[in-house]
């Protein structure tokens, strides 16, 4: 746990324990009377991240459990997601405390429940830390290969054209691993950790792409929770300054289902080390 908590806090502006330190606008907004959150907008794509999972054959689907992401291969179909529940979820996070503050219960969470919730790997390695560094030419080199450097053509796009293609055990290294990038790339940009681009995804992960045999080492649980504290950081300012609207960018459905199954709902409780479904 101290790699974890020390990691996500020098991330987030972190204390001496690790705990990410509030800004300004956190504390302003938790010590004034409740603000409803502005209408919000999302590009998180579930659905579509679904679909293109669902055409795997049985050899993609291995070469995507070989990196640790065997978890995305489970994940339900969802045709829409709730996102006023989504923003309402974020406004009651506690960036500070790392947790979801109700009057009468506060919900702490970690790195490790993002890999309850999605079975994705919480490794050593910090993707946001020396281990994580890319060079100039390792990002061209994966835009070329990956088909990203044509005029018009954005990340996501051809990361998924790529998926689409057939890959097979007789094909070249390059193409496995390329195949393994480019699935990484889209289940961020689509799930994990959307921008507020629907067909872009940011490089600062793409340093822990650079080797697949070392993909799995690198915590992407810790890396998802630090773009979601940056985003409820975000609708907190939007909260303060009365914005009408706000999009919701990071994995907010990470907190709709911490939430859900966080609190007590009888005969239809699940334990904590049960993946939700």
């Amino acid at each position: 746990m101290s790699d974890v908590g020390s990691s996500l806090g020098s991330a987030a502006g972190g204390g001496e324990d690790g705990r990410a330190i509030s800004d300004g606008s956190e504390v302003q907004i938790e010590d004034q009377q409740p603000v409803p959150p502005p209408m919000p907008t999302s590009r998180i794509s579930v659905k579509h991240a679904v679909e293109v999972i669902q055409t795997f054959d049985e050899y993609k689907r291995w070469l995507v459990q070989e990196i640790g992401f065997g978890g995305m291969l489970k994940l339900p179909m969802r045709q829409k997601l709730n996102l006023k529940f989504s923003a309402w979820t974020m406004s009651k996070v506690s960036v500070s405390q790392c947790a979801i503050i109700l009057i009468s219960k506060k919900l702490k969470f970690w790195p490790e429940d993002v890999h309850k919730v999605f079975g994705i790997l919480c490794g050593h390695r910090s993707i946001r830390g020396r281990d994580g560094h890319i060079t100039p030419d390792a990002i061209q080199f994966f835009k070329k290969t990956l088909g990203m450097d044509k005029k018009g053509v954005h990340s996501l796009r051809a990361a998924e054209e790529f998926l689409l293609r057939d890959v097979s055990e007789t094909s070249s290294k390059l193409e496995k691993d390329c195949f393994q990038i480019a699935f990484v790339i889209f289940v961020m940009g689509h799930v994990l950790a959307p921008t507020t681009k629907h067909d872009y995804a940011t490089i600062d992960f793409w340093g822990a792409l650079a080797n697949t045999e070392t993909i799995s080492q690198f915590n992407w649980c810790e890396y998802v929770l630090q773009c979601l504290l940056e985003v409820v950081r975000r609708l907190k300012k939007d909260m303060l300054s009365n914005n009408p609207g706000t999009n919701l960018v990071g994995c907010h459905l990470f907190l709709q289902v911490f939430f859900l199954h966080s609190i007590d709902l009888g005969i239809f409780n699940k334990k904590h080390n049960v993946l939700p479904v």
